[in-house]
C-alpha cells in the first residue's frame, strides 16, 4: 500500500491530510488550553469570592448569636430587677421617715438588705441594692460603687437616667471594669446592680477557637466595654476604620476587602460589633493562586495531549461537598434527633437558676401491631397523628422532636419562681397531654393509637441532660407498664427510698 502511495498521485493527497491533521491538532490543543485557562481563572475569582461571602456570613452569624447572648443576660439582670422595683415591700422603704423608731428603721433595713443579697445570688453581682434620694442605701453597695461616684449616687445615676425607667450603662469616672444597670422604683429610691465587664467571657464566643474573628461590646460612644481578643483595652475608642463602620448604621456586614464587618444593636444604644481580619487571607489566596497557576500550566499541557477530557478533572470547583445533618424530620415536621438534643442542651445551659421545665418522653406502644396490620405508610400516619398533638400542645420556646421511630421528645418550660406552683403546672400539663393522646386514633376508623406518657422535671429531678433522658425514659417505660394508662413523672425520692 505505501508503494502504490509513493508511487502515485495518492502520495500527495496522504501528505495533506497528514498535515490537515496535525494543524487541526495544533489548533485544538490552542482552543482547549486557552479554554481551560479561562475555566482555571473563573474558578480561582469565584472561589475567593464565595470564600469571602462565606466568611462575611460567619461574621454576621456569629456577631449575631453574640448580640442574642448579650441580650439574654441583660434580660435576666433585668428580670432579677423587676423583682425589686415591682415589689410594694421595697418602694415603701423610706430611710427620711421620722415617725419610726431607731430600732425600727434598723430591723427593716435589716430585712430588706438580707432578701437583697439573697436575690443577688441568681447572678454574680458586684451590686446589688436599692439607694434613696438622701444617698442611704440597702442591700449590697460596694465601696468601688461609692468612689466612682464620689458618694452621689443616686444623684448622679438620676441625672443619667432623665426621663427614663431604667437604664444601662459603664464608663463612670473613666472606670469600664463595671457594667451597671439601674431601674427607678420611685421618686426617692433607684435600683442599682453591677457585675464586672469580665462577666462577658461567659457571654461571648472565645476568639482562640476564630483567631481571625474579634467579637466587642461597645457603648453609644464607641467605647469598648468588652473584647474577647485580649488586645483591646476596656474603655479606649474604636479604631477610625471601625468607627466610620458604625456610620453605616447597624444590622448590616459590611468590609474594605481586609476587614469585614457585622454590627447589630443592642440595649441602650449599645451595639455588638464582630470583625474579621482578612489580610493573611487575602495573601494566603494570591500565594495559593500563582503556585497553582504555575501548577497547572504544566499539568493543563500534559493532559490536554494525553486527553482533552482530563483537563476538567482539574477544576478547582470539584471539591467535596459536606452537607450538615438535617434539622427538620420529613415525615413529622418535627426536629430531628440529634438537633433536638443539641437545643435541649443549649437551653439547658442558658437558662435562669430555678427553672422548673418538663422533659417529657412519648412513645407509641402498639407500633408494630399497627406495622403488621397496615403496613409502614400507616406507621407514618400514626407518627404525624401524635406529633400534632404534641405541637398543638407545645408552647413558644417549646423544644419538640422525634428521638426515633415512634419516640417523641418534648422539653416544656413552666418556670415559676413559686416552685410549688410551677410543680404543679407541670403535672397538669403532662395529665393534659396524656388525655389528648388517649383520643389519638389513625383515619379511618382503623383503631387508636396508645401511647405511654413518661417525665422528668429540670431541675427538680436533675440537671444533668442524659440523667434526665433516663428518667423520662424510665417514667415511660413505667406508664407503658401501668393498667390506666396513666401518665409518669420521675420520682428521684421515691426510687431512693425503694434502693435503701
Amino acid at each position: 500500500m505505501i508503494q502504490l502511495l509513493k508511487n502515485s498521485a495518492d502520495f500527495e493527497l496522504y501528505d495533506k491530510i497528514k498535515k490537515y491533521r496535525r494543524s487541526i491538532l495544533k489548533t485544538s490543543v490552542s482552543v482547549m488550553f486557552i479554554a481551560c485557562l479561562l475555566v482555571y481563572a473563573c474558578a480561582c475569582y469565584y472561589s475567593g469570592v464565595n470564600a469571602f461571602h462565606k466568611e462575611a456570613q460567619l461574621c454576621s452569624a456569629i456577631n449575631a448569636e453574640a448580640d442574642q447572648n448579650v441580650a439574654a443576660f441583660m434580660k435576666k439582670m433585668e428580670d432579677t430587677a423587676k423583682l425589686i422595683m415591682g415589689n410594694e415591700d421595697y418602694a415603701k422603704y423610706d430611710p427620711a421617715d421620722t415617725s419610726k423608731s431607731e430600732f425600727a428603721v434598723l430591723n427593716e433595713e435589716n430585712a430588706l438588705t438580707e432578701r437583697l443579697i439573697e436575690l443577688s445570688t441568681l447572678g454574680n453581682y458586684t451590686d446589688f441594692g436599692i439607694v434613696s434620694s438622701n444617698e442611704h442605701n440597702v442591700g449590697k453597695i460596694t465601696d468601688g460603687t461609692k468612689d466612682i461616684f464620689d458618694d452621689e449616687i443616686y444623684k448622679r445615676v438620676s441625672d443619667l437616667m432623665g426621663d427614663s425607667k431604667i437604664k444601662w450603662f459603664t464608663g463612670q469616672d473613666d472606670n469600664y471594669r463595671r457594667v451597671y444597670f439601674a431601674g427607678r422604683i420611685n421618686d426617692d429610691l433607684i435600683f442599682i446592680s453591677s457585675v464586672f465587664s469580665t462577666e462577658f467571657d461567659l457571654v461571648f464566643l472565645p476568639s482562640d477557637n476564630y483567631s481571625e474573628i474579634n467579637t466587642m461590646l461597645c457603648d453609644d460612644d464607641g467605647r469598648i466595654i468588652y473584647a474577647n481578643d485580649g488586645k483591646r483595652v476596656v474603655g479606649e475608642k474604636l479604631d477610625e476604620k471601625l468607627s466610620k463602620f458604625l456610620e453605616g448604621g447597624t444590622g448590616v456586614t459590611v468590609s474594605d476587602m481586609t476587614t469585614i464587618c457585622a454590627i447589630d444593636d443592642c440595649s441602650d444604644d449599645w451595639v455588638v460589633i464582630t470583625t474579621v481580619d482578612m489580610s493573611d487571607t487575602l495573601r494566603h489566596y494570591v500565594r495559593t493562586g500563582l503556585k497553582c497557576f504555575g501548577i497547572f500550566i504544566c499539568c493543563a499541557v500534559i493532559f490536554i495531549m494525553i486527553s482533552a477530557d482530563a483537563a476538567a478533572d482539574n477544576d478547582p470547583q470539584n471539591g467535596p461537598k459536606f452537607g450538615k445533618y438535617p434539622k427538620v424530620d420529613e415525615n413529622t415536621g418535627l426536629f430531628t434527633a440529634e438537633y433536638t438534643e443539641n437545643s435541649i442542651m443549649d437551653k439547658m445551659e442558658t437558662c435562669i437558676s430555678g427553672s422548673t421545665i418538663a422533659f417529657i418522653i412519648v412513645k407509641i406502644t402498639n407500633l408494630e401491631l399497627i406495622r403488621l396490620n397496615y403496613g409502614e405508610e400507616i406507621v407514618a400516619e400514626a407518627e404525624r397523628k401524635v406529633a400534632e398533638i404534641l405541637v398543638e400542645n407545645r408552647k413558644e420556646g417549646d423544644i419538640c422532636g422525634i428521638f426515633r421511630e415512634g419516640e417523641f421528645a418534648l422539653f416544656a418550660d413552666h418556670t415559676n419562681f413559686d416552685l410549688v406552683k410551677a410543680y404543679g403546672n407541670v403535672r397538669a400539663y403532662v395529665k393534659e397531654l396524656n388525655d389528648k393522646l388517649k383520643e389519638c386514633c389513625l383515619d379511618d376508623d382503623r383503631g387508636y393509637i396508645k401511647c405511654a406518657v413518661g417525665a422528668s422535671v429540670y431541675s427538680e429531678t436533675s440537671d444533668d441532660y442524659d440523667e434526665l433522658y433516663e428518667m423520662a425514659e424510665k417514667a415511660c417505660e413505667k406508664a407503658e407498664h401501668s393498667e390506666d394508662a396513666r401518665a409518669v413523672i420521675y420520682d428521684k425520692k421515691e426510687e431512693e427510698v425503694s434502693r435503701s
